[in-house]
């Protein structure tokens, strides 16, 4: 066994993947169709938005940061890009794309420079936006949807690779938001570990004073990773118009907790300086499956909420645990002055 593949095996993603291969053979065992290539390439076009946030959220939590403006940001992205097709018709899904990505940016960009610039809490900053933007999302829609977008945003949604019809009239094939995820995750780990930018972030997140100590900008990176946040976050934002077809200002309540959820389960420390790409991907993919287990299962909604929040606070404790226990294991060498005392 090379040292590579010895550190996987120690690893939190090793963990999360053998979890990950348990709830598949068991939900495959209550419902044969669920290791089904249509229903598989279903789940992973429906979690679509929720992983290329997670990349985002990651960020952010690397820093020690949260973030809990994302329903804010969605809804903000999705109406005004919706208005703008419905009121004028234009459908350029690069400019479109583009926009959502500024969007997203200027609002991440808000929220950072509250954090990193005025000291607020995250947690204070963020919520703070999230109540200011769907104040005004609910007052300029007056919590109406946003129907009849160009057809051509609904057909890019539909829009697969390798497809087949499989005898019964249905399309089968991989979706384009899974290479649009694709993308996104790419993205994220190049930066996060082929960049000097991304190695700051994570020495920041482990240790905030020894960063300042090196040299390191820790405000500026603390700005960057809203920023970033906030650009993944627009991208999601017209990737879900392209799947839904239209736009409710609503969708997005209590998603925030998803993302959140999606990171953490994929291993990464609300301390900050600890996670992975890979770990969150596999988080966001057990994320999905628990869900989509739970439904095939026929289970209500709300017990699905419960079971995953159960899920949540299961895996949040364990890492809590563990690092305390790390820390009491760590050896502390006290050295004590003799006294010297005089004849």
């Amino acid at each position: 066994m090379n040292g590579k593949l010895k550190r996987f095996v120690a690893s939190k993603e090793a963990s999360v993947f053998l979890i990950l291969i348990v709830v598949a053979v068991a939900a495959t065992l209550m419902n044969p169709t669920f290791l089904s290539f249509a229903n598989l390439m279903d789940v992973l076009k429906s979690n679509s938005v929720l992983g290329i946030c997670s990349m985002g959220m990651l960020v952010i939590i690397l820093t020690g940061g949260i973030d809990a403006s994302v329903c804010g940001q969605l809804a903000l992205v999705t109406v005004l890009t919706g208005q703008l097709m419905l009121g004028t018709g234009f459908d350029n899904l690069v400019v479109l794309y583009i926009l959502g990505i500024l969007i997203g940016g200027c609002t991440g960009l808000g929220n950072g420079l509250m954090v990193s610039r005025l000291g607020l809490p995250p947690i204070i900053a963020t919520l703070g936006t999230n109540s200011i933007v769907m104040g005004f999302i609910k007052y300029y829609t007056n919590g109406e949807w946003l129907n009849n977008l160009p057809a051509r945003i609904g057909n890019f949604g539909l829009y697969k690779f390798f497809a087949y019809s499989d005898g019964s009239g249905s399309t089968i094939g991989v979706p384009v938001q899974l290479l649009l995820y694709a993308v996104m995750l790419v993205l994220t780990w190049f930066m996060l570990r082929r960049t000097m930018l991304g190695r700051s972030i994570m020495a920041m997140g482990g240790n905030p004073v020894s960063a300042q100590r090196i040299g390191l900008n820790t405000k500026n990176l603390t700005t960057f990773a809203y920023l970033f946040a906030g650009c993944m976050y627009g991208f999601a934002g017209i990737t879900y118009t392209g799947i839904m077809k239209c736009v409710d200002p609503n969708a997005f309540l209590g998603f925030e907790m998803d993302v959140i959820g999606a990171v953490v389960l994929g291993g990464a420390l609300m301390t900050g300086g600890s996670g992975s790409v890979l770990g969150t991907f596999l988080g966001v993919l057990l994320f999905a499956f628990i869900s989509n287990a739970l439904t095939l299962a026929h289970i209500s909604t709300y017990w699905q909420k419960i079971i995953v929040g159960g899920i949540i606070l299961l895996a949040v404790s364990f890492d809590m645990i563990k690092l305390h226990r790390e820390e009491r294991l760590q050896t502390k060498v006290d050295i004590e002055p003799k006294e010297v005392s005089g004849e």
